[in-house]
């Protein structure tokens, strides 16, 4: 008789772990990245406009390198769904690259967005690294992509305002 309980158990038990496991396995240390087929200035000022929240410590135009200086504090992302409260040693820095190409006879810029997150226990300790979710990744270039739907907007609508005005 107690075999029929056992079994269940034991199953439901297993059906844990595996899901703790495929949640562990989403957190990944990235790059995540998304192709825009955009100019590559125009690539560049829609990151800036969308990383202007962040400290800025590398700005390398020419390499297409951005790097932020350490996140801390209040001003880490927190997921919406997301209600815990932060070790106060958390920290983490992100790192963009763009990557200039061309597909189908047109510009295509390769951003890849990379966050180095870490817990720095105590001032003599060193830091332990820590596996990104993927989320704020996401989002920024998420945020890439509706700054250059904002600019291409008002571009077709400044022309459409020009050709009206037009003699």
């Amino acid at each position: 008789m107690t075999g029929h309980f056992l079994m269940p158990l034991i199953l439901l038990l297993s059906g844990c772990v595996t899901a703790t496991q495929k949640l562990e396995s989403k957190a990944t240390e990235g790059p995540f990245s998304r192709v825009y087929y955009a100019a590559y200035e125009d690539v560049e000022i829609a990151l800036k406009q969308s990383m202007i929240r962040y400290p800025q410590k590398v700005d390398n135009t020419e390499a297409g390198i951005f790097e932020t200086d350490y996140i801390k504090g209040d001003a880490r992302f927190r997921a919406p769904n997301n209600k815990s409260v932060f070790s106060p040693g958390y920290r983490y820095r992100i790192l963009v690259r763009l990557v200039r190409g061309r597909a189908e006879d047109r510009p295509a810029i390769k951003v890849q967005v990379t966050k180095k997150s870490e817990i720095v226990r105590d001032f003599f300790s060193d830091a332990n690294n820590i596996k990104s979710d993927g989320l704020e990744e996401q989002v920024i270039l998420y945020r890439i992509g509706r700054e250059l739907q904002l600019a291409r907007a008002i571009t077709k609508a400044n022309d459409k305002a020009n050709k009206k005005t037009a003699p």
